[in-house]
């Protein structure tokens, strides 16, 4: 349980008969928050949203806004370049705020959403941002100063570094646990082991809106090992994949023998440049230790989840595995 800082005690909260005081988790306390900014500064809605390159993953809403929980959004190009233009005099957030503020401007279009909001930050990194939005005038450029919206993203920004400490936490619980649950021949998770941890790694996600990236390997020419060399071949084979899976991948990303000659990954918390990146060094260690393998990616959407992409990714490996096998029948 998380404590509200000094100064928010015995705010009432619209719908709520209990003071503004303890919260179970990040987003009970971000739910109470825009319930109270509401109150205080009534807009069209209130949201927090989970910042990942030139996207914004709406993880709370309340209100009526032109999107939805759980919608990606992109940002606009000016935003972005304001950001970056701002990056050697100024934080991430502060540069992507003031582009937003920009949006309050009395010479904008009518029915133009205008946004006011401060940012979450964990350590030195931008997370995300606590927003208001609206169509009408009444929102104005004084509301970006608001004591009361930067005082409530810092409280949300401490409640998040602990839960998210905590969770790293249960994440390695969560790992020494799976240790029983791993392929004996690889050293790698098992089926069941993968089953456990994307499970978890999908609640995750879906809290955090984590980005997260599935990538599904299957083998070429274990069968043909095995029969013309012997099993013990074949194994050594096996272990050779694993270790170059082992080479390359992170300490919290999750790599498995399911079964056979099927391995797969999930990279954990990931962008496309670093899924793409990763993508790249298995290939190159898969060459390095004399195996070929077909791979295929997907990246987790909000609507599918981890399970979507496993299932994506599976058809493009298999569509990569046959277009080999068109180009090199006898390579298997």
């Amino acid at each position: 349980m998380f404590r509200v800082a000094s100064g928010f005690e015995g705010v009432i909260i619209s719908g709520h008969s209990n003071a503004f005081g303890d919260f179970a988790d990040f987003g009970e306390a971000a739910e109470g928050v825009m319930d109270m900014l509401n109150e205080l500064h009534v807009l069209d809605a209130w949201f927090v949203t989970r910042i990942r390159l030139d996207e914004w993953i709406v993880t709370h809403l309340r209100g009526n806004a032109p999107f939805e929980r759980g919608q990606t959004l992109k940002i606009p190009a000016a935003m972005r370049e304001a950001m970056l233009r701002g990056r050697a005099e100024k934080s991430k957030a502060e540069a992507e705020l003031e582009a937003m503020a920009g949006r309050t401007a009395s010479d904008r279009s009518p029915g133009e959403p205008a946004f006011v909001g401060a940012p979450l930050v964990v350590g030195d990194q931008l997370f995300g941002v606590l927003c208001g939005v609206d169509t009408s005038s009444k929102l104005t450029a004084a509301h970006r100063d608001s004591p009361h919206l930067m005082t409530a993203a810092r409280i949300l920004s401490t409640i998040l570094r602990n839960e998210l400490e905590n969770e790293e936490l249960v994440r390695r619980a969560e790992r020494a646990e799976a240790d029983a649950l791993v392929d004996q021949l690889t050293g790698l998770f098992n089926r069941r082991g993968w089953e456990r941890l994307t499970e978890a790694e999908e609640t995750r996600s879906a809290r955090y809106g984590h980005g997260a990236t599935v990538l599904m390997m299957d083998v070429d020419g274990l069968k043909k090992k095995n029969d013309s060399e012997g099993h013990p071949a074949g194994d050594e084979l096996l272990r050779r994949v694993a270790d170059a899976v082992r080479s390359v991948i992170r300490e919290h990303d999750v790599a498995a023998r399911l079964g056979g000659d099927e391995f797969a990954v999930l990279a954990v918390e990931s962008d496309d440049e670093q899924a793409s990146g990763l993508h790249q060094r298995l290939e190159e260690a898969f060459i390095a230790a004399g195996v070929q393998l077909s791979i295929g990616a997907a990246h987790r959407i909000c609507d599918g989840g981890i399970a979507d992409a496993v299932a994506r990714a599976d058809a493009a490996m298999y569509a990569r595995k046959a277009a080999r096998a068109a180009v090199e029948p006898n390579g298997r």
